[in-house]
């Protein structure tokens, strides 16, 4: 199945708007620097009935590398300008529409890598392999902590269906 990178955004903007899954991504981010974007793809795979393994989640990661840099040190901008005081909404929304759009850049990498890959299907929704494989890439199997959030935005995927 190819993935497209328009698609893709607007799946992820469905999908991070639901209750609950922003937060839960962002602790994620915060916490155990886990990438968002990937974050939601796998929920693309969740929902598509697709299999990543360990071995392409690294491929992927890889992908994305300059964009994951570039993103870190633009958060860090936004998040200073957050609390400069005082505070500067114009300069603070531009920074923020900066950062989307590097968002945008990282999500079409990884759906250019995504469509290089021979990604496994299964015929059914819901958890599949590609959540060890996720979970192993982010070395989050001994944190409970995070389990439980990547947890939270899989039920999200059921509850919104």
């Amino acid at each position: 199945m190819n993935l497209n990178a328009d698609t893709f955004w607007q799946y992820s903007l469905e999908i991070y708007g639901r209750d609950g899954v922003s937060e839960q991504a962002l602790l994620l981010q915060d916490e155990f620097q886990v990438n968002v974007n990937m974050l939601l793809l796998l929920c693309w795979c969740l929902d598509n009935g697709m299999i990543v393994t360990l071995n392409q989640w690294q491929v992927l990661h890889a992908a994305i590398a300059d964009t994951d840099t570039q993103l870190a040190s633009h958060r860090g901008k936004r998040r200073d300008a957050k609390a400069a005081s005082p505070f500067n909404q114009k300069a603070y929304e531009a920074l923020k529409q900066e950062e989307l759009a590097i968002e945008m850049q990282q999500q079409e990498a990884l759906t250019t890598m995504f469509n290089r890959l021979t990604v496994e299907s299964v015929p059914v929704k819901g958890v599949n392999g590609s959540v060890a494989g996720f979970v192993n890439l982010f070395k989050l199997r001994q944190q409970p902590a995070a389990v439980k959030r990547i947890t939270a935005v899989i039920q999200s995927l059921q509850a919104g269906q």
